[in-house]
């Protein structure tokens, strides 16, 4: 099952069961809907102990897609399991990864605020 809830510049998808093939399809479509209108985007993996190559897919090109929009996705809680993966698969260091939403939201907030600034200062120039 898949859950988003947004706020401001940000939205979080919170993920319940395996990131396998067959959830796959339901978060691609929730992180594209998420990415098309966030700057930043929060998936808490908590309550996903498994990922699979589709699952994986999903958040790989997730990312790719906030990038070229200048966004950001970062993970909360993967477990042990799927951190091995994204070290296997040397992605563990595409996205910024915490221990819980509160820190990451926060994070992400501040680095919504910082490029609002940036981008303010240098289109003032």
């Amino acid at each position: 099952m898949i859950e988003l809830t947004t706020t401001g510049d940000s939205a979080l998808v919170r993920v319940h069961g395996n990131l396998d093939a067959t959830m796959a399809p339901d978060l691609r479509d929730a992180l594209c809907w998420a990415v098309d209108r966030h700057t930043a985007v929060v998936v808490d993996l908590a309550g996903s102990p498994r990922v699979d190559p589709a699952g994986l897919g999903v958040l790989i090109r997730a990312h790719g897609r906030a990038k070229h929009r200048g966004g950001v996705i970062c993970l909360v809680a993967p477990s042990r399991f799927v951190l091995t993966v994204l070290h296997t698969m040397h992605v563990d260091g595409v996205f910024p990864i915490f221990d819980e939403c509160v820190t990451a939201l926060r994070w992400v907030r501040a680095e919504v605020a910082a490029s609002t600034a940036a981008a303010s200062i240098v289109s003032s120039r």
